[in-house]
């Protein structure tokens, strides 16, 4: 026999559950329209009540500033109740006691409640009969706030109520974490619009078609057009002469082949004034990365230093210039003195002449001055020469024949230069040059990396469905490469302040175990990350030094995270403090992947990151350790660097002067 009570009852409990589901839905649908916070608050309000049956709700926040309670949306309720509601502290009231103790508290009636009688009289003087009020939280399970449902005559919350209840406190939690995640992406954004617009490098980023996307306040100043007749048009449209010329070649190499290109390109302008740019083009995932530097005044002092450069070498001004003379074979009969002198090489120079030059360079050399003989033609080569002193030098010659009637040689005339310090100075544009071009490359590199992971998830946030899960991770996604980006900008705002000299130090007496103390609470999670095994050894005694703290942390935050960095998993650090004479001595010391020899000397150098893996997986700008040196070096103090070779291990020094009486006075 048919149960029609029951079966109607499952039927009713159907098309209720059907309605739920449909609100909602209904709810999801006006979240994803609502362009404000405060407007999702009021619709999710509005939903609670709707399934209660009632008119009266409240949705709080708890302020970290003022430690209370603080109603952000309500419906139904009087500005007096409002302002009653607003400063509750946590344990206070229903919804305070539903914060502190992070469970749902449900009040039937307040006329038979014991426990909030002393809010009797208040509800009564409102006409609020009942409450319960539901704790909701973010994704690591921190209280953010309450929603609170008040009635005007007892209520005992059913299931059903307390379920959707459920979901809607859930649903306000991960609109506030998607709304810090989208003002963590703000800021991001906004930090990255203030390092491109503030670079004095020109900027213009272009898709794989060459379509013009973004340009950076200096781009356009250089090109002296405003960005929206530039933004989506095409590159070679803007301007065609350059398709077919060696920057429009270097332009698609880099494209299609996905690798960085330099170059430096004279542009006339409509004007007919000469400019020259500096140009480096680097592959990002949306196309091409295009720098461009105004470097004509520096060609300007280039020409002018060339030219300076030759009326010195016309006027003889030199450290070692001769004039000799050969007879058609090459025999010396001029200049045999000044060669001896400067050699230190006694006896006929035409005999033992090569004997000078260095050994890896002796046959060549010779070779060279028997091919020039034989040519009859005029030419100069370079060669290295030992001095009387002991060190090599850098000589130029350059031989001019002499030929009779018949078009023979008789005899050569030239001159034999020291041209050591023009070497050394061209090796060392070349060598900064080089550090320039793999530190633009490093710095592409570092910012297309981050900004990529921020972009993806800022077109993540944006699509339905929104659950926790997914807001957690992309809020971690973004909490990484925001660190990140800050760790870049803080590096190079402090390059720029070391180079500037605008470095400000508050100095005073201060004890190095403090700063140590500072610096491994910051470093001891990528430490325990690795499993590292952390010693620090420090005298029972103070060591006073006279300087700034923030920077004296900076730099044993920098050595400890270089250790951890270049040392593998379950590998040793240890940190030593100890005094000798006027100077404290600090040394980190790990047994890491080393240093090579080669690298010691240029390892504090700006933009220099020792070969110390194979790959970038340890990232950086290579910036770390000439902040070490600059900021050690303003407080008197010196750094060093000690490692016998790869895979043995490093060791690095700090030597600090010890505060005296003087100076804190």
């Amino acid at each position: 026999m048919i149960n029609f009570e029951k079966v109607i009852g499952s039927s009713h409990d159907d098309l209720n559950e059907i309605s739920d589901w449909k609100a909602l839905h209904r709810l999801s649908m006006a979240l994803l329209k609502a362009e404000t916070v405060e407007k999702k608050l009021e619709r999710i309000l509005r939903t609670v009540l709707e399934f209660h049956q009632t008119q009266y709700g409240v949705v709080s926040f708890f302020d970290t500033v003022t430690g209370a309670l603080v109603v952000k949306s309500s419906i139904g309720l009087s500005q007096e109740v409002i302002s009653g509601l607003t400063g509750i502290k946590p344990g206070q009231g229903c919804c305070g006691l539903a914060f502190a103790e992070r469970h749902r508290v449900i009040v039937e009636d307040f006329e038979s409640n014991e426990q909030l009688a002393e809010f009797r009289s208040w509800a009564s003087k409102h006409s609020l009969r009942a409450v319960y009020s539901t704790p909701f939280y973010d994704a690591d399970g921190h209280a953010l706030g309450v929603i609170s449902v008040y009635f005007d005559k007892p209520h005992t919350p059913t299931l059903r109520e307390i379920e959707v209840t459920d979901i809607c406190a859930t649903t306000v939690a991960l609109i506030l974490d998607r709304d810090r995640s989208e003002m963590a992406l703000r800021r991001e954004r906004d930090r990255r619009d203030e390092v491109l617009h503030g670079m004095a490098e020109g900027l213009c980023i272009v898709d794989h078609n060459f379509n013009v996307l973004e340009m950076n306040a200096a781009a356009i100043r250089i090109i002296n057009r405003p960005f929206h007749e530039l933004c989506g048009k095409n590159h070679w449209t803007l301007w065609p002469e350059g398709e077919n010329s060696e920057l429009g070649q270097r332009y698609h190499k880099a494209m299609a082949e996905r690798i960085p290109v330099h170059l430096e390109k004279k542009w006339k302008d409509p004007d007919g004034k000469i400019y020259w740019f500096e140009i480096s083009a680097y592959p990002i995932d949306e196309g091409l990365a295009l720098f461009f530097r105004d470097i004509t005044e520096r060609k300007r002092v280039e020409e002018e230093l060339r030219n300076s450069e030759k009326r010195f070498k016309q006027l003889n001004e030199s450290a070692f210039k001769v004039v000799w003379r050969t007879d058609a074979e090459g025999v010396l009969i001029d200049g045999r003195d000044a060669w001896s002198r400067y050699t230190g090489h006694e006896g006929d120079p035409n005999h033992r002449w090569y004997e000078a030059v260095h050994p890896e360079e002796r046959g060549k050399t010779r070779e060279r001055w028997n091919a020039i003989l034989a040519s009859g033609q005029a030419s100069q080569f370079t060669f290295k020469v030992l001095r009387h002193d002991g060190n090599y030098r850098y000589l130029t010659t350059r031989a001019v024949p002499c030929k009779n009637s018949d078009g023979n040689v008789k005899e050569w005339i030239g001159t034999c230069e020291d041209v050591t310090e023009a070497v050394l100075r061209e090796e060392e544009l070349r060598l900064a040059n080089q550090r320039k071009d793999q530190f633009l490359a490093v710095l592409s590199h570092e910012l297309r990396n981050p900004l990529s992971a921020t972009r993806m998830a800022a077109q993540l946030l944006g699509k339905p469905p929104v659950d926790a899960a997914r807001v957690t991770h992309i809020s971690e996604v973004i909490q990484r490469q925001v660190g990140h980006m800050s760790r870049l900008v803080e590096d190079l705002i402090d390059v720029s302040r070391v180079s500037l000299g605008l470095v400000a130090l508050e100095k005073q007496r201060i004890d190095l175990h403090s700063v140590i103390q500072n610096a491994v609470e910051q470093v001891t999670p990528m430490m325990t990350a690795k499993a590292h095994v952390f010693k620090t050894y420090l005298p029972p005694y103070p060591c006073n030094v006279f300087g700034d703290r923030t920077r004296l942390v900076q730099v044993v935050c920098n050595l400890l995270s270089n250790a951890a960095r270049y040392t593998p998993d379950n590998g040793n650090i240890n940190l030593t403090l100890s005094a000798e004479g006027g100077y404290f001595l600090l040394k980190v010391v790990d047994n890491g992947i080393g240093i090579e020899p080669a690298m010691i000397s240029e390892l504090f150098d700006f933009f220099v990151q020792a070969k110390r893996s194979t790959d970038r997986k340890n990232g950086g700008l290579g910036l770390g350790l000439a902040l070490v040196k600059s900021l050690v070096e303003f407080h008197g103090g010196t750094v060093n660097a000690i490692s016998d070779g790869t895979d043995l291990g490093s060791t690095f020094i700090v030597k600090l002067p010890r505060a005296t009486e003087e100076k804190d006075g």
